[in-house]
């Protein structure tokens, strides 16, 4: 089965230290295959026998740790969920690198959304929709009052990836 996995805080301002070949050629040897990495922040794409995401986010964590001594976070996605996720974009024609996606697996909070629509300002958008939030700012999400907040009014783990990344993810599938 092909995945798409978006690590969490790897390689961003000096924490979660990660260098991506060696991490290919280590998931290659455990047995993944076709195994491709996008940028040094976490985007992963491979082939594993696998059904399960959070077996897929277990094994992963594990080879990390072997590796790298720390076992991140990570959102594992199969190819055809993402690519629907970001078929149901909600925001028409808003600049990729203003738009995020943040992804996530499980139940939200109820009430997420009215939590974080209170700090939406100048424009930005979210709705929410199966395994993501999206997000519009147009004035760039480091300005926006949603940074911090958003797996606190979740309720859960949530990784932000901009539309550039997620099409790029989408094309490694």
């Amino acid at each position: 089965m092909r995945w798409l996995i978006f690590l969490r805080a790897v390689n961003v301002g000096g924490t979660g230290k990660l260098a991506m070949a060696p991490l290919r050629d280590a998931l290659a040897g455990a047995g993944a295959g076709n195994v491709q990495s996008y940028i040094q922040s976490g985007n992963l794409a491979l082939d594993l026998d696998e059904t399960s995401a959070a077996a897929v986010e277990d094994w992963l964590g594990g080879q990390i740790e072997a590796l790298a001594g720390f076992r991140p976070g990570a959102v594992a996605l199969e190819a055809p969920l993402l690519k629907a996720a970001r078929a149901a974009l909600p925001f028409a024609g808003t600049a990729p690198r203003m738009t995020h996606m943040g992804l996530f697996r499980g139940a939200t909070a109820g009430d997420a959304l009215d939590r974080l629509a209170g700090y939406c300002t100048q424009g930005e958008e979210l709705a929410l929709g199966d395994h993501c939030l999206y997000l519009h700012t147009p004035n760039g999400i480091g300005r926006s009052k949603l940074s911090g907040r958003i797996e606190p009014a979740m309720g859960l783990p949530v990784t932000l990836r901009n539309l550039n990344t997620v099409e790029k993810m989408l094309s490694l599938a």
